[in-house]
């Protein structure tokens, strides 16, 4: 069956792993922020879950476009295809790249990873501190270029809506958005 549109699992995975995205993201910067405490430590447990949330998401989503592609692109330059494929290559490169280098950076300081306080992810490696913080930069490194990425791929799909006035950006939304959007809501 081909189709225009993703389809709602597709869309599904699309938007919370951009929430949970923002949600890690958002949280990693805040707690930064605040002394050394309970709600620090707190905010880190709760950023390590969420981020092993998105690690999770993209698995989940990487299976299931497997078995549901996506559907063709739509009429573009060569160019402009090429950077499509590019930068959704790269979004899916570092959504596991950086959940991945967080959880080895925090196994590597001695930490205890637990999912959202009730699954304990035990480590696969031994403590190694400067390990650890080599770690913990290019986790910090490929999260800020994660979140220029997805800000590029947003603006990209809204250029297509309001500039090009192209289908890019629907394809993405549920059918009542949609029809929304197209009647000028």
């Amino acid at each position: 069956m081909t189709t225009d549109r993703y389809d709602p699992a597709s869309q599904a995975f699309h938007w919370v792993t951009a929430l949970t995205v923002i949600c890690a993201y958002a949280i990693g910067l805040l707690r930064e922020d605040l002394p050394r405490g309970d709600l620090r430590t707190g905010l880190l447990s709760l950023h390590m879950s969420i981020g092993i949330m998105v690690f999770a998401l993209t698995l989940l989503r990487l299976a299931w476009r497997a078995g549901y592609p996506a559907p063709p692109m739509l009429p573009a330059q060569p160019l402009m295809r090429l950077a499509a494929k590019a930068m959704h290559l790269l979004l899916y490169a570092a959504m596991i790249a950086v959940p991945l280098t967080g959880l080895i950076s925090a196994w590597a300081n001695g930490r205890i990873v637990s999912f959202f306080w009730v699954l304990p992810l035990p480590s696969p490696i031994a403590i190694d501190k400067p390990f650890a913080e080599t770690m913990g930069e290019l986790h910090e490194v490929s999260a800020h270029a994660l979140m220029i990425g997805a800000g590029l791929h947003a603006a990209a799909s809204i250029a297509h809506h309001v500039i090009w006035k192209d289908a890019t950006l629907l394809r993405m939304l549920p059918a009542r958005l949609q029809a929304r959007l197209q009647a000028g809501r």
